[in-house]
């Protein structure tokens, strides 16, 4: 893997419903909670 490719670690702070609710949606679609939060921000809709 490239340097420019390196995967790095994002921090992020939710409310407890906010964790319920990705949690729930990335279930209903059978994949990880991180998966999900990446297909939500770099996906065009």
């Amino acid at each position: 893997m490239p340097k420019s490719d390196k995967r790095l670690m994002v921090h992020v702070y939710l409310t407890k419903k906010e964790k319920k609710r990705i949690e729930e949606e990335a279930e209903e679609l059978g994949i990880s909670l991180s998966a999900y939060i990446k297909v939500r921000l770099f996906s065009n809709k």
